[in-house]
């Protein structure tokens, strides 16, 4: 596919309908999609159910808040009915159930009830709450009578706390753990692929308005691609690291564009603009950082696909000085815009490929320095001829 194919392929795809089915069909074949969620399901695992009832707080913590209501519910009165059944068995067995009909005097053993003031299961299920929530007994008091109900009145106090200390730590640590739509807001909708110094770069915006990664911010990029190797082995979601500027570490204070610089170490050394409309690849960004309030450490993802990365586009700068309130401003609601810049549609080793041989041709030539600047400025004007870049579906 020569340039103007690959132009024309650029102009037309946002406009075309077998573009809208083939964003459809990346919504179904992504690995990750945008607000951070993984597209993975992995069945047949034995023993999944009692995988999730070991790690019950994870589970409690991950699940929904409706869920979570409904086991502490069921735990408190769950807990209080098994109690009331073991307080309704130790009265029974004392005999303070068992009332002379005519005349409705205990026939049990001993002078008193083990529980004073509890003449059914309806009763002892309000002492066990009493037992279990208050601080004090009313009508229903335990006596002692019974030496059993010492043992059983500890054993329940030991177990309402442990209920109480679980779900104050479920809850706190729902209340404190990041939103799951947390990427929707840190990500830019699109990436780009522009010049920078000389060489093509794929290039996206981060942003944290909440500060929820200020703490050792540590962003990486990988791409998933079928890959064959030498012995015809087909590997499906193959994993390359696209080594990021500054080894992905970012002082997220506004918000910044992280940087890949595709040279020769890069996965993407090879892939033109025009390979880029037929290539099947993801490109996973992961960002991880603690925040400055309780130090948790938070993560956060997002991927981009072919459809996602604008060739031929830079990032808007949306950082100035006001001067009036003596502070930098950023306006978030120009994060995503890009603007079209001349950008080669051909992949970085043919770039680098086309470089040498000018260079080569420039020295055997031995052209005087005004030349070699006149036959640089050609060069790039053949480069960038005729190479219009890519224009975003929708640029805000």
């Amino acid at each position: 596919m020569d340039s103007s194919s690959a132009q024309e392929g650029l102009r037309k795809r946002p406009k075309s309908s077998d573009s809208d089915s083939q964003d459809q069909l990346t919504l179904d074949t992504r690995v990750v999609n945008k607000i951070g969620e993984r597209n993975v399901r992995i069945y047949n695992l034995p023993q999944r159910s009692i995988r999730f009832v070991k790690d019950l707080v994870t589970t409690l913590v991950e699940e929904q808040w409706r869920y979570v209501l409904f086991v502490f519910v069921a735990s408190y009165v769950g807990s209080w009915v098994f109690f009331a059944g073991l307080w309704y068995i130790l009265s029974y067995a004392h005999g303070d159930l068992i009332q002379d009909s005519p005349t409705g005097e205990r026939l049990g053993d001993g002078v008193m009830p083990c529980v004073q003031g509890a003449t059914n299961f309806i009763g002892f299920v309000l002492f066990s709450m009493e037992t279990q929530i208050s601080t004090g007994y009313g009508e229903k008091v335990p006596t002692e009578e019974c030496p059993e109900s010492f043992g059983l009145l500890t054993i329940q106090l030991i177990v309402g706390l442990l209920i109480d200390g679980a779900i104050l730590g479920v809850v706190y640590a729902k209340l404190v753990r990041p939103p799951q739509k947390i990427s929707e807001m840190k990500f830019s909708r699109r990436a780009v692929i522009c010049q920078r110094d000389g060489q093509l770069c794929f290039v996206f915006r981060i942003c944290d308005r909440k500060w929820q990664h200020a703490i050792e911010t540590k962003v990486t990029a990988v791409l998933l691609a079928s890959r064959r190797t030498a012995e015809g082995e087909e590997i499906e979601k193959n994993e390359s690291y696209l080594k990021l500027e500054n080894d992905g570490r970012l002082v997220l204070l506004w918000p910044v564009t992280a940087c890949h610089v595709i040279d020769r170490d890069s996965p993407l050394y090879d892939v033109s603009a025009a390979d880029l409309l037929e290539r099947k690849l993801e490109i996973v960004i992961t960002i991880t950082g603690g925040t400055m309030t309780t130090g948790q450490i938070n993560q956060a993802r997002t991927s981009y696909v072919p459809s996602e990365i604008c060739w031929g586009h830079r990032f808007r700068d949306i950082v100035e000085y006001d001067a009036r309130k003596q502070s930098y401003v950023a306006v978030n609601e120009r994060m995503h815009e890009i603007e079209q810049v001349d950008t080669p549609l051909c992949s970085a080793r043919q770039l680098d490929m086309l470089k040498k041989r000018l260079q080569r041709d420039v020295k055997q030539d031995r052209l005087p320095a005004s030349a070699r600047q006149e036959s640089s400025i050609i060069f790039k004007d053949n480069v960038n001829s005729d190479s219009e870049p890519k224009v975003a579906d929708s640029i805000v």
